[in-house]
Protein backbone atom coordinates (compact mmCIF):
# COMPACT_ATOMS: atom_id res chain seq x y z
CA UNK A 1 0.00 0.00 0.00
CA UNK A 2 2.90 2.46 -0.05
CA UNK A 3 4.58 1.12 -3.40
CA UNK A 4 2.71 0.62 -6.63
CA UNK A 5 4.19 -1.06 -10.02
CA UNK A 6 2.29 -1.69 -13.02
CA UNK A 7 4.04 -3.34 -15.96
CA UNK A 8 1.87 -4.32 -19.03
CA UNK A 9 3.36 -6.98 -21.36
CA UNK A 10 2.17 -9.06 -24.64
CA UNK A 11 1.03 -11.68 -22.61
CA UNK A 12 -0.10 -10.33 -19.60
CA UNK A 13 -0.19 -7.65 -16.77
CA UNK A 14 1.73 -7.24 -13.82
CA UNK A 15 0.31 -5.41 -10.87
CA UNK A 16 2.09 -5.81 -7.45
CA UNK A 17 2.58 -3.28 -4.25
CA UNK A 18 5.20 -3.50 -1.34
CA UNK A 19 3.01 -2.75 2.31
CA UNK A 20 4.76 -0.86 4.85
CA UNK A 21 3.02 -0.72 7.98
CA UNK A 22 3.98 -0.56 11.76
CA UNK A 23 5.34 -4.68 12.77
CA UNK A 24 3.17 -4.51 15.61
CA UNK A 25 -0.40 -4.12 13.39
CA UNK A 26 -1.96 -7.03 14.02
CA UNK A 27 -1.03 -9.59 11.07
CA UNK A 28 -2.79 -9.69 7.79
CA UNK A 29 -4.44 -12.54 6.68
CA UNK A 30 -3.08 -13.85 3.42
CA UNK A 31 -5.44 -13.59 0.35
CA UNK A 32 -8.48 -15.31 -0.24
CA UNK A 33 -11.54 -15.30 -2.36
CA UNK A 34 -14.42 -13.28 -0.38
CA UNK A 35 -17.79 -12.28 -1.48
CA UNK A 36 -19.83 -9.68 -0.69
CA UNK A 37 -23.27 -8.29 -2.50
CA UNK A 38 -23.19 -11.73 -4.49
CA UNK A 39 -19.46 -10.71 -6.14
CA UNK A 40 -16.44 -12.61 -5.40
CA UNK A 41 -13.05 -10.78 -5.09
CA UNK A 42 -9.55 -11.98 -3.85
CA UNK A 43 -7.68 -10.27 -1.53
CA UNK A 44 -5.55 -10.16 1.72
CA UNK A 45 -7.45 -8.62 5.04
CA UNK A 46 -5.97 -6.20 7.19
CA UNK A 47 -8.08 -7.23 10.77
CA UNK A 48 -7.10 -3.65 12.33
CA UNK A 49 -9.54 -2.08 9.85
CA UNK A 50 -11.64 -4.77 8.13
CA UNK A 51 -10.69 -3.53 4.99
CA UNK A 52 -7.55 -4.20 2.36
CA UNK A 53 -5.23 -2.51 0.45
CA UNK A 54 -5.15 -4.68 -2.83
CA UNK A 55 -7.79 -6.56 -4.61
CA UNK A 56 -9.02 -8.28 -8.03
CA UNK A 57 -12.48 -9.07 -8.14
CA UNK A 58 -14.47 -11.61 -10.70
CA UNK A 59 -14.79 -9.10 -13.33
CA UNK A 60 -11.10 -8.46 -13.58
CA UNK A 61 -10.73 -4.76 -11.79
CA UNK A 62 -7.73 -4.79 -9.73
CA UNK A 63 -7.45 -2.24 -6.91
CA UNK A 64 -4.79 -1.05 -4.89
CA UNK A 65 -4.63 1.56 -2.15
CA UNK A 66 -1.66 3.65 -1.42
CA UNK A 67 -2.03 6.03 2.03
CA UNK A 68 -2.05 9.82 1.32
CA UNK A 69 -3.05 12.11 -1.84
CA UNK A 70 -0.22 14.08 -3.29
CA UNK A 71 1.31 15.49 -0.28
CA UNK A 72 1.91 14.27 2.91
CA UNK A 73 -0.92 15.79 5.59
CA UNK A 74 -1.97 16.16 9.00
CA UNK A 75 -3.65 13.17 10.41
CA UNK A 76 -7.02 13.99 12.36
CA UNK A 77 -7.96 12.52 15.56
CA UNK A 78 -10.28 10.04 14.18
CA UNK A 79 -11.84 9.62 10.19
CA UNK A 80 -15.24 8.39 9.56
CA UNK A 81 -14.02 5.09 8.06
CA UNK A 82 -11.18 3.30 7.09
CA UNK A 83 -9.46 3.04 3.61
CA UNK A 84 -9.46 -0.25 3.65
CA UNK A 85 -12.90 -0.66 3.59
CA UNK A 86 -13.03 1.62 0.25
CA UNK A 87 -11.17 -0.66 -1.08
CA UNK A 88 -13.59 -3.84 0.13
CA UNK A 89 -16.93 -1.56 -1.31
CA UNK A 90 -15.57 -0.69 -4.74
CA UNK A 91 -13.97 -4.54 -5.23
CA UNK A 92 -17.51 -5.37 -5.73
CA UNK A 93 -18.91 -3.04 -7.92
CA UNK A 94 -18.71 -3.75 -12.06
CA UNK A 95 -17.67 -0.05 -12.40
CA UNK A 96 -15.60 1.23 -9.75
CA UNK A 97 -13.94 3.96 -11.08
CA UNK A 98 -17.61 5.36 -11.77
CA UNK A 99 -18.83 4.53 -8.29
CA UNK A 100 -16.06 6.13 -6.84
CA UNK A 101 -16.55 9.50 -8.29
CA UNK A 102 -20.43 8.92 -6.70
CA UNK A 103 -18.58 7.74 -3.35
CA UNK A 104 -19.00 10.49 -0.51
CA UNK A 105 -15.59 10.63 1.13
CA UNK A 106 -15.72 13.60 3.44
CA UNK A 107 -14.31 12.35 6.56
CA UNK A 108 -12.55 10.05 5.38
CA UNK A 109 -8.35 10.32 5.37
CA UNK A 110 -6.74 11.03 1.85
CA UNK A 111 -5.68 8.47 -0.39
CA UNK A 112 -5.00 7.30 -3.82
CA UNK A 113 -6.18 4.11 -5.69
CA UNK A 114 -4.36 2.29 -8.65
CA UNK A 115 -7.17 0.88 -10.65
CA UNK A 116 -6.77 -1.42 -13.69
CA UNK A 117 -10.56 -2.04 -14.90
CA UNK A 118 -11.66 -2.80 -18.83
CA UNK A 119 -8.31 -2.62 -19.95
CA UNK A 120 -7.89 0.93 -18.26
CA UNK A 121 -5.48 2.42 -15.94
CA UNK A 122 -6.56 4.92 -13.26
CA UNK A 123 -4.89 7.06 -10.87
CA UNK A 124 -7.57 8.24 -8.24
CA UNK A 125 -7.02 10.69 -5.60
CA UNK A 126 -8.64 12.17 -2.56
CA UNK A 127 -6.84 14.90 -1.34
CA UNK A 128 -9.34 15.58 1.79
CA UNK A 129 -11.18 17.93 -0.11
CA UNK A 130 -11.02 16.80 -3.54
CA UNK A 131 -11.33 14.09 -6.16
CA UNK A 132 -8.77 13.90 -9.21
CA UNK A 133 -9.06 11.32 -11.48
CA UNK A 134 -6.22 10.57 -13.81
CA UNK A 135 -6.46 7.91 -17.02
CA UNK A 136 -2.80 6.76 -17.16
CA UNK A 137 -1.45 5.24 -20.56
CA UNK A 138 -1.78 1.40 -19.81
CA UNK A 139 0.96 0.53 -22.33
CA UNK A 140 3.96 1.75 -20.07
CA UNK A 141 5.22 0.93 -16.90
CA UNK A 142 4.35 2.54 -13.98
CA UNK A 143 5.49 3.30 -10.13
CA UNK A 144 3.90 5.11 -7.43
CA UNK A 145 5.17 5.74 -3.76
CA UNK A 146 3.30 6.71 -0.85
CA UNK A 147 3.14 10.72 -0.16
CA UNK A 148 2.83 9.73 3.28
CA UNK A 149 6.55 8.12 3.48
CA UNK A 150 8.47 9.52 0.78
CA UNK A 151 8.81 13.34 0.27
CA UNK A 152 9.42 14.32 -3.24
CA UNK A 153 13.28 13.51 -3.39
CA UNK A 154 13.00 10.01 -2.77
CA UNK A 155 9.71 9.57 -5.00
CA UNK A 156 11.84 11.02 -7.69
CA UNK A 157 14.60 8.72 -6.74
CA UNK A 158 12.57 5.29 -6.69
CA UNK A 159 10.92 6.58 -10.05
CA UNK A 160 14.42 7.07 -11.91
CA UNK A 161 15.90 3.47 -10.06
CA UNK A 162 12.24 1.75 -11.30
CA UNK A 163 12.91 3.25 -15.11
CA UNK A 164 16.36 2.06 -15.46
CA UNK A 165 15.55 -1.33 -14.57
CA UNK A 166 12.45 -1.06 -16.98
CA UNK A 167 14.85 0.21 -20.11
CA UNK A 168 16.92 -2.67 -19.54
CA UNK A 169 13.60 -4.91 -20.64
CA UNK A 170 13.71 -7.21 -17.95
CA UNK A 171 12.08 -10.41 -17.85
CA UNK A 172 8.88 -9.42 -16.06
CA UNK A 173 7.85 -12.03 -13.28
CA UNK A 174 7.27 -11.99 -8.97
CA UNK A 175 10.74 -12.99 -8.53
CA UNK A 176 12.43 -10.30 -10.97
CA UNK A 177 10.56 -7.43 -9.58
CA UNK A 178 11.26 -8.76 -6.18
CA UNK A 179 14.89 -8.88 -6.72
CA UNK A 180 14.54 -5.74 -8.31
CA UNK A 181 13.02 -4.54 -5.13
CA UNK A 182 15.82 -5.94 -2.89
CA UNK A 183 18.56 -4.53 -5.38
CA UNK A 184 17.92 -0.67 -3.63
CA UNK A 185 19.32 -1.22 -0.53
CA UNK A 186 18.75 2.07 1.89
CA UNK A 187 16.70 0.88 4.80
CA UNK A 188 15.26 4.95 4.83
CA UNK A 189 13.60 4.99 1.44
CA UNK A 190 14.43 2.07 -0.35
CA UNK A 191 11.69 -0.48 -1.61
CA UNK A 192 12.22 -3.04 1.43
CA UNK A 193 12.22 -0.43 4.21
CA UNK A 194 12.71 -1.03 8.07
CA UNK A 195 12.92 2.51 10.01
CA UNK A 196 14.24 1.78 13.47
CA UNK A 197 11.61 -0.99 13.42
CA UNK A 198 8.67 1.23 13.93
CA UNK A 199 8.12 1.47 10.30
CA UNK A 200 8.65 -2.03 8.09
CA UNK A 201 7.92 -3.69 4.46
CA UNK A 202 5.86 -6.28 6.08
CA UNK A 203 4.56 -7.90 3.07
CA UNK A 204 5.16 -7.93 -0.85
CA UNK A 205 2.45 -8.60 -3.55
CA UNK A 206 2.29 -9.63 -6.93
CA UNK A 207 -0.60 -10.22 -9.10
CA UNK A 208 -0.74 -11.37 -12.92
CA UNK A 209 -3.71 -10.89 -15.24
CA UNK A 210 -3.27 -13.74 -18.47
CA UNK A 211 -4.95 -13.90 -21.13
CA UNK A 212 -6.57 -16.94 -20.62
CA UNK A 213 -9.11 -15.08 -18.13
CA UNK A 214 -7.19 -15.86 -14.43
CA UNK A 215 -5.94 -13.54 -12.46
CA UNK A 216 -3.03 -15.05 -9.97
CA UNK A 217 -2.12 -13.37 -6.80
CA UNK A 218 1.13 -14.20 -5.22
CA UNK A 219 1.54 -13.08 -1.41
CA UNK A 220 4.72 -12.84 0.60
CA UNK A 221 4.78 -12.37 4.24
CA UNK A 222 8.28 -11.15 5.32
CA UNK A 223 7.08 -11.11 8.66
CA UNK A 224 6.06 -14.47 9.28
CA UNK A 225 8.23 -16.05 6.23
CA UNK A 226 5.26 -17.47 4.38
CA UNK A 227 4.38 -17.58 0.82
CA UNK A 228 0.80 -17.94 -0.53
CA UNK A 229 -0.93 -18.54 -4.04
CA UNK A 230 -4.35 -17.47 -5.07
CA UNK A 231 -5.60 -17.04 -8.22
CA UNK A 232 -9.29 -16.14 -9.44
CA UNK A 233 -11.17 -16.58 -12.89
CA UNK A 234 -12.74 -13.49 -14.51
CA UNK A 235 -15.96 -12.97 -16.14
CA UNK A 236 -17.18 -10.36 -18.64
CA UNK A 237 -19.95 -8.29 -17.26
CA UNK A 238 -21.38 -7.42 -20.12
CA UNK A 239 -23.62 -4.38 -18.61
CA UNK A 240 -19.92 -2.72 -18.13
CA UNK A 241 -19.42 0.00 -20.55
CA UNK A 242 -16.00 1.85 -20.51
CA UNK A 243 -15.30 5.80 -19.20
CA UNK A 244 -15.12 8.05 -21.92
Amino acid sequence: MCTVVFIPGSESIALASLRDENPGRAKALAPFIDTRDGVSFLSPKDPAGGGTWFGVNQWGSGIVLLNGGFENHARQKSYSKSRGLIVADLLTSAMPVVDWSLMDLENIEPFTLIVWSEKNLFQLVWDGAEKHRLRLDAALPHIWSSATLYNTAARDAREEFFQNWIAMNPPVSKLSLLNFFKSFEDAENGFLINRNGKMKTLSYTFTEFTQDGTAEMNYYDFLNYSYHSSSISITSNTEHCLLP
